[in-house]
């Protein structure tokens, strides 16, 4: 398990308040009851039922509570929906771009339409041009509207819950974030850094300087959307990915966003049994070249 590596702040003369194995109402029902001055993080594993919007609401509340920057570790919690709803709305917007490329070139053939001299060919290109326009609306019509249901679908994942609070949150107080064998795709993990990043753009409360994502199938589908967070992020200093499925591609993917990243201090990729380790340590050979301050660890 990955600590927090920042000075001093992981000094913790305090323990982990232990939730495990609870259902919600357990969970709520405890948490009334201790003293957030106890504590210096909160551990819940093992769920046994799926979080809501009023237990994660609570449990940062307590959080912010406790004396000093807090931890919360939810590992081996079902964060997930139990269904195709992530994967849905990956490929759904990621068509939608393909659609609106679509659209708009369809609509250049059209607008170059009118540079042909031969009527005929001009018509014919004006034709193709609309054709092409029509069949793209119609399928980014039908894309937007699967995509509505989906959308209220999604906003009763336990991950959006706890995402959510944590954006409605008035006051991050949490620097370690621990989220590991929670069953998180790709479109959770959209949402969870887009929130990180927020979080670190406000004046006032913590920022999570540790994220832990280990055991989660996140593929190298999701490395793109984590390059993207450490490239823009300014606080993040150890983040762990260990046995999330991903290949040397998808550590190429990821380390490329470490270029400009000043933060980072731990990359722990370890336990990722597809990654071709030559290719991967060339990869990362080349980047530390930009970035030498990150210590990336492999096997």
């Amino acid at each position: 398990m990955i600590e927090y590596v920042g000075a001093g702040k992981e000094d913790v003369s305090r323990p982990l308040l232990e939730l495990s194995y609870m259902s919600c109402a357990e969970i709520l029902n405890r948490l009334e009851i201790e003293d957030a001055s106890n504590f210096d993080g909160i551990e819940v594993s093992m769920m046994s039922d799926d979080i809501d919007a009023d237990t994660a609401s609570v449990l940062l509340r307590f959080c912010a509570g406790m004396p000093s920057l807090g931890a919360l570790r939810l590992i081996h919690c079902d964060l997930g929906s139990g269904t195709e709803c992530e994967q849905k709305i990956f490929e759904l917007i990621a068509e939608r771009v393909v659609r609106e490329s679509e659209k708009a070139f369809a609509e250049k053939v059209k607008r170059d339409s009118s540079k042909e001299k031969d009527f005929a060919q001009a018509a014919a290109k004006r034709r193709q041009g609309e054709a092409g326009r029509d069949a793209a609306n119609e399928r980014l019509a039908a894309i937007d509207v699967e995509l509505a249901t989906l959308e209220k679908q999604k906003l009763l994942t336990p991950w959006y819950c706890l995402f959510n609070e944590m954006k409605i949150a008035s006051c991050n107080a949490l620097h370690l974030l621990d989220l590991s064998g929670c069953d998180l795709h790709v479109t959770g993990l959209v949402s969870l850094t887009s929130v990180l990043l927020d979080i670190e753009h406000r004046f006032e409360g913590a920022k999570v300087s540790s994220l832990t994502l280990d055991g989660n199938d996140l593929t190298d589908i999701a490395m793109g959307a984590l390059a993207s967070y450490v490239k823009l992020s300014k606080k993040i200093e150890v983040l762990s990915l260990r046995n999330v499925g991903i290949t040397e591609q998808g550590v190429s993917e990821l380390v490329a966003g470490l270029v400009s990243n000043r933060s980072l201090k731990l990359l722990d990729l370890r336990s990722n049994g597809l990654v071709a380790i030559d290719t991967a340590r060339a990869a990362v050979s080349g980047v530390q070249r930009f970035n030498s301050s990150v210590h990336i660890l492999l096997c």
